[in-house]
């Protein structure tokens, strides 16, 4: 067995599949790109990823990527220590979850990572027609970056759209909670469905959005301080993993954007 990660330190995706390789106990060989030297659009890694994202997983000389694809995989192949309910019908419960998650907090969390997380820090500082050219050479995302301003970053009606997805993403985990009886989001197993989201609700508090779920979705709350908790989100979620690490400055950790937070729930009252 030959396990290696392309992956970026701070990259929720990445961090997921961080997180199962640590649940499992998994040796593997860390490839951290440097996202500011755009690595991962280079001709050597699109031969691996033809998508030009993080993370890409390879084992004994194949390519998988897609964080939520790498997942199932480390499932199939490595099984000695599961993360994935035998019962069929919870099983395709949790993939029905994997699906959401892909499809709406995933993506949803990217523009307040980059609004008011620095990362927009490094655009900056790029001529107009640097940015034009490196977005253009993104295979995906690159309606993303045309909706984000260089200078200025997101349209605050973006950042509110972003605001209305997570939101009803906390409340479907908060009713999961309920249903299941928690501690987890399908009952007393831990499982990649939880190891799914959390790199996502980490972002969120490290950027001072917790007021998201804090008052309103309390089981929300006190999941994440039981998956902060586990040795393997300890060891994965290492100094330079968030982006208060890089932009002490810039990002002040939980309750810090309160004010940000009550301003988008008044508006939507």
């Amino acid at each position: 067995m030959s396990i290696e990660l392309y992956n970026f330190s701070q990259s929720t995706c990445s961090i997921k599949v961080r997180l199962l390789l640590a649940e499992k106990k998994l040796p593997w060989i860390d490839k951290c790109l440097v996202s500011s030297e755009n690595q991962h659009l280079s001709d050597w890694y699109l031969k691996l990823n033809p998508n030009g994202v993080v993370p890409t997983l390879i084992d004994d000389g194949q390519s998988i990527f897609e964080s939520t694809a790498i997942l199932e995989y480390l499932e199939d192949k490595y099984d000695k220590i599961s993360f994935r309910p035998k019962d069929p019908i919870l099983c395709s419960q949790v993939r029905a979850w994997l699906v959401f998650t892909d499809v709406w907090p995933t993506p949803a969390v990217r523009v307040p990572s980059f609004q008011y997380g620095g990362l927009r820090e490094k655009f900056k500082v790029m001529s107009d027609q640097t940015f034009k050219a490196l977005r253009n050479k993104r295979p995906l995302k690159v309606e993303f970056y045309e909706s984000f301003d260089k200078n200025h970053g997101f349209h605050l009606s973006e950042v509110y759209n972003s605001f209305k997805v997570l939101l009803r993403s906390f409340k479907r985990m908060e009713l999961l909670l309920e249903k299941f009886s928690g501690p987890w989001l399908f009952g007393k197993k831990y499982t990649i469905g939880d190891i799914a989201i959390l790199p996502t609700v980490d972002r969120l508090e490290d950027l001072g959005f917790d007021a998201l779920w804090r008052l309103t979705y309390p089981r929300v709350a006190y999941w994440l301080s039981n998956a902060q908790e586990r040795d393997a989100t300890k060891k994965t979620f290492y100094h330079g993993s968030r982006l208060s690490h890089q932009f002490p400055n810039l990002v002040r950790g939980a309750g810090s954007n309160d004010k940000i937070v009550g301003k988008f729930l008044n508006s939507i009252d």
